[in-house]
């Protein structure tokens, strides 16, 4: 496969993001089309091996599917977040970058400004490409964060997947950016240009409001810093994170249920921007039996939004892969809970996948959505979703077990509206 190496010298700059002009401002969900069952009304896809400018990365990394280290470049991968933009184009943040603390010290934290040009019903021609723009290099050159970080003792101090795992995200009416961060978990602020504001925020024990949650790569306990045992999970933090219509308040959500919690629930916590503290209420979540993590939190009023709710299956059919429609009960019970969307059986009906390589598997007239990490859901309006999926560069295989998946986006009509 030919590596596509982004140069953006026009577009931005390896600090922040400077907008590129965009005339097409086409809007992909405006399609009437009625439908009797959730239908795949458009398709896109970025190549995994799609990198931008920056220095080379993966060199803590074996590679895999046919990728391999030293990647020349910044691979625009893992997308855990994503938000629409007013003329059409999205912001996606990647996560990490490799998987691990351990494994992504040079891969430097980013949100990608990215143009979906969707194959629809109407428009199969030359379309299905996905164009990255721009970026925001995020970065703490105010030294907000207390602890050690890889690029500590530089001027612009970036940010790499060996300090937080970025997973979830919010802009709020400032233009600012909240981010929810796994190893913490933490709440990080950063501005339009990606400059951290304020002192990663940690998660109050809901039980003890003078305790932390802490996961086990948090970076204090690693460090021996006021030592808390760890009551949230390995990659268990802040998968998912809603804002309330109003932009008064987030609700981040934890991704697994709490260390010895047998009940299956996740932690829903309810945080004030104003006052940029938590107000002590939260939520349950509750999992169904054949899921082991969520992937994405979004409200589309002030009680009512969607998660997606995930197994750890790629590849495979048979997968439990399910946008699920919530509603807030009162502060400490579960949230109410309905199926949605069953991503592993959409209505395909004008085959816009595009072109299908041997081994591809959901891509006919049932269209599947088969990968481990499906971490972004859009609400474009009553009753279009986009959703966005994490292709875990280069290790994933979902759509082919013999190719490393690309980033791939589609949109999705429901049959019956949400508002």
């Amino acid at each position: 496969m030919n590596k596509k190496i982004l140069v953006m010298l026009l577009c931005c700059s390896a600090l922040g993001l400077s907008a590129c002009n965009d005339d097409n401002h086409e809007d992909q969900t405006t399609s009437t089309d009625k439908v009797t069952e959730p239908t795949l009304i458009a398709f896109a896809k970025l190549p995994v091996a799609t990198y931008a400018a920056g220095p080379d990365s993966g060199k803590a990394v074996s590679g895999a599917n046919g990728i391999y280290p030293p990647f020349k470049g910044q691979p625009v991968q893992g997308f855990s977040a994503a938000l629409k933009n007013d003329d059409d184009s999205y912001m996606a943040m990647a996560d990490n970058g490799f998987g691990t603390q351990d494994n992504s010290a040079d891969f430097l934290l980013r949100i990608y400004k990215i143009k979906a040009d969707f194959r629809t019903k109407t428009k199969t021609k030359d379309t299905g490409q996905v164009t990255v723009q721009s970026f925001i290099q995020l970065r703490d050159p105010n030294k907000r964060i207390s602890f050690e970080i890889v690029n500590g003792n530089t001027a612009d101090r970036l940010l790499t997947g060996a300090d937080f795992d970025p997973e979830s995200m919010q802009r709020a009416a400032d233009g600012t950016y909240w981010i929810g961060d796994e190893f913490g978990p933490y709440l990080l602020h950063f501005s339009a240009q990606g400059i951290l504001l304020d002192a990663p925020i940690p998660l109050p024990n809901p039980f003890n409001s003078t305790q932390e949650l802490r996961s086990p790569q948090n970076q204090f306990n690693k460090a021996n810093i006021n030592y808390v045992e760890p009551l949230v999970q390995r990659s268990g933090g802040f998968e998912g994170m809603a804002i309330s219509p109003d932009g008064k308040y987030l609700y981040p959500l934890l991704e697994k249920p709490l260390v010895n919690d047998a009940t299956g629930q996740l932690l829903i916590s309810q945080f004030d921007l104003q006052k940029k503290a938590y107000t002590g209420q939260y939520y349950w979540f509750a999992l169904n039996s054949k899921a082991t993590n969520i992937g994405d939190f979004q409200l589309f009023n002030d009680k009512e939004g969607i998660i997606i709710e995930r197994d750890a299956s790629q590849n495979n059919l048979g997968g439990y892969k399910k946008l699920i429609r919530v509603k807030f009960n009162e502060p400490k019970q579960a949230v109410a809970r309905e199926d949605l969307v069953d991503l592993i059986k959409i209505s395909n009906p004008n085959a816009l996948f595009g072109t299908v390589r041997e081994g591809d598997i959901g891509t006919g007239s049932v269209f599947a959505f088969p990968f481990e990490t499906i971490e972004d859901v859009i609400i474009e309006n009553g009753t279009t979703l986009t959703v966005l999926n994490d292709n875990n560069f280069p290790g994933s295989s979902g759509r082919n077990a013999k190719q490393a998946d690309d980033n791939e986006i589609i949109q999705i009509r429901l049959p019956k509206a949400l508002f």
